[in-house]
């Protein structure tokens, strides 16, 4: 068992919309609001000094111990190793996964991808397939046709990879994304806004103490 299996969402840091002190706040409204397990901060800053980064890291995973929730690092191997995250995200670019597993062992590694058609073959944990359903660097959107598309290749060459949909998802349009064969969605502006994160939990069903009626 893998602790990718009960993952949902994913939230990935954008240090150029939200200051880091903002960031951990919101990040902790988020895993507090959600069901343990379900959810997973994504460490992102190209381009930053690694003792910022570490410092931020740090004060990340504590939010994510102290709620049950996951700790991702986005390309930085070293961060993910001193600072024991529980999962590796590797861009489509990136050094190759049995390379990076070298480094970090039984690690799970979440692969981004850009093509349905190449999830199948990607030797990861997790395809991270983007973008889906809106315009992102300079990338047209793939629809919810390639979601499906890549779940029953998946299927087809009996691979158990996990399926993660990024780009453009929103509360309004996150159970689409689950509905066309993603396990799990990430987003950045509606994960981490101060009011949308909590509409997206409830999209997904994922509210740790969901209210009845």
């Amino acid at each position: 068992m893998s602790v990718l299996d009960e993952l949902r969402l994913v939230a990935i840091s954008d240090l150029e919309r939200i200051e880091p002190h903002t960031l951990v706040a919101r990040w902790e409204a988020l895993a507090h609001a959600a069901r343990p397990g379900s959810v997973a901060i994504d460490l992102r800053a190209p381009g930053r000094p690694a003792r910022a980064l570490f410092e931020l890291g740090e004060a990340l995973k504590q939010v994510a111990l102290r709620h049950a929730q996951l700790f991702v690092v986005n390309e930085r191997i070293d961060l993910a190793l001193l600072l024991a995250a529980d999962a590796l995200h590797l861009r489509e670019d990136s050094v190759d996964t049995a390379a990076a597993r070298r480094l970090v062992g039984n690690l799970p590694v979440i692969r981004a991808c850009h093509s349905a058609f190449d999830v199948p073959s990607l030797d990861a944990d997790a395809a991270l397939l983007s973008p889906v359903l809106e315009a992102r660097k300079g990338n047209a959107p793939l629809g919810l046709a390639a979601l499906r598309a890549a779940k029953d290749a998946l299927s087809a060459a009996g691979k158990r990879t996990r399926l993660i949909a990024l780009g453009g998802v929103d509360a309004a349009r996150a159970s689409g994304c689950i509905d066309a064969g993603a396990d799990a969605v990430a987003a950045i502006g509606s994960a981490l806004g101060d009011v949308s994160a909590l509409r997206l939990l409830r999209a997904l069903e994922l509210e740790r103490n969901p209210q009845s009626g």
